[in-house]
């Protein structure tokens, strides 16, 4: 789709293509109807001053005093003409020399006014006026040499484009200098959605012109909106599994009773304790995502820190040496919560079968890679494939309710990537091998 700027740059274009088209017309018209308008006013008192010269003798010949005419006319070809006409008697100037112009009679008082080739093909505007003197009718047809004033049109023409077209260019720089700088709100806020998605801001700007205001103040709604709900679930959830301890503890105390048969003892006790790691499990995730806003992404050296230490916290009864292998000033294209649920089961994990050592290695190159192994027992090779299935267990010893493993593979699935579980050749112990792509298209991601 085109963007705002080329349209509007394109039209604003068109509108002054079009503008200074219709202005040279305009004008070019308009000075050569000036010039000849100017014309045929000099050429009128030409006229006259030939008609006060003009007499009629007694027998009806017709005379005038040439030495009253101005100098011009004697000369040949000057490009001034006259020929006067009476009846059968005709005058002509001495610059016309042999040439004839083409002239007709017009009754007294009117006047025409017409263009024809002259000597040396001279542009002629020719005008012919019927006068009446001393009773005689006679018609006085006077010219004048256009090209001199054409030539100076032509001039008058050729610089006046020149200096059209340099306003335009000016016009166009400042058009697009107008437009940047009216478009500049844009480019802020999309400079501001960016960082609100890799999480460094929280809201947009609300120093914004009046049209983008409603917008922003929508878009920066919708935000709190959506943060409150996240927070209000995170809350209630966290709550929920807070609530189910108390009734639980109740439960245990009663089947702790004898009057309880031993079998029905065993069972209670068993969905007591499942239900307890459930809401441990719910604790745990409440814990390890923190407090965030929505569409923050994962930083390494920002996140990972007290991810750890949170999960040392958990797990002080051992002693675990956790050794992380990750790049520095990364933001991580995913998810902050997504990071820390999928870092955090798998880690916790970890810590429950290692003995004594966790390696943490994260690769970033066409593709995000993370690697956690541990010096645990890890598993047979042909049930390895049976732990992203959700509530597996392949040791009931160890506290747990089989969810981790299957949670971490369905967000690795969102994100189109890939997860598997092998024997770690370095440690001897357990091994996850994840691999996630720099974009995501439903999620918005982008490296």
């Amino acid at each position: 789709m085109q963007s705002i700027q080329s349209k509007l740059s394109t039209g604003l274009l068109l509108s002054l293509i079009i503008a200074f088209s219709a202005l040279w017309i305009l004008v070019s018209v308009s000075v050569q109807f000036m010039a000849k308008e100017y014309i045929a006013s000099r050429l009128e008192h030409d006229a006259e001053m030939l008609l006060n010269t003009i007499k009629f003798d007694n027998n009806g010949i017709l005379t005038f005093d040439e030495t009253r005419i101005d100098l011009i006319y004697n000369q040949p070809f000057s490009g001034h003409y006259y020929v006067i006409n009476s009846g059968n008697q005709s005058i002509r100037s001495r610059s016309l020399w042999d040439h004839k112009l083409n002239v007709i009679s017009v009754n007294t008082g009117q006047q025409t006014h017409t263009l024809q080739y002259g000597p040396d093909q001279q542009s002629l505007l020719l005008m012919s006026g019927g006068y009446k003197k001393q009773g005689h009718k006679l018609t006085i047809s006077i010219a004048e040499d256009l090209n001199p004033i054409n030539k100076n049109i032509g001039q008058f023409k050729y610089w006046f484009s020149a200096m059209a077209l340099g306003m335009l260019l000016i016009l166009v720089l400042l058009q697009a200098l107008i437009l940047r700088k009216s478009l500049k709100p844009l480019t802020k806020m999309h400079t501001e959605l960016k960082l609100l998605q890799q999480g460094q801001i929280n809201k947009l700007s609300t120093e914004s012109p009046n049209e983008l205001r409603p917008l922003i103040d929508e878009v920066n709604h919708l935000l709190s909106i959506t943060e409150q709900r996240l927070r209000r679930s995170r809350d209630a959830l966290s709550d929920l599994a807070h609530a189910i301890k108390k009734p639980l503890t109740v439960i245990k105390q009663i089947t702790d009773k004898d009057t309880i048969p031993d079998a029905t003892k065993t069972t209670l006790i068993k969905q007591t304790d499942d239900i307890y790691q459930i809401s441990d499990h719910i604790l745990k995730r409440a814990r390890l995502a923190g407090h965030s806003h929505t569409g923050a992404l994962f930083s390494f050296s920002g996140d990972l820190p007290p991810l750890i230490k949170t999960l040392d916290m958990m797990h002080a009864n051992k002693t675990i040496l956790l050794t992380t292998n990750v790049p520095e000033n990364v933001i991580c294209p995913v998810d902050r919560e997504d990071m820390l649920e999928l870092l955090g089961n798998l880690l916790d994990n970890a810590y429950k079968w290692a003995t004594h050592k966790i390696i943490l290695t994260i690769h970033i190159n066409s593709e995000l890679h993370i690697y956690i192994e541990d010096d645990g027992p890890g598993t047979d090779l042909e049930k390895i494939n049976e732990l992203s299935k959700r509530g597996v267990r392949l040791d009931e010893k160890i506290q747990g309710h089989g969810f981790g493993l299957a949670i971490s593979a369905g967000i690795v699935n969102d994100y189109n990537g890939s997860i598997s579980f092998k024997h770690s050749a370095n440690l001897g112990g357990f091994k996850t091998d994840i691999t996630l792509p720099l974009q995501h298209n439903n999620n918005g991601l982008s490296q």
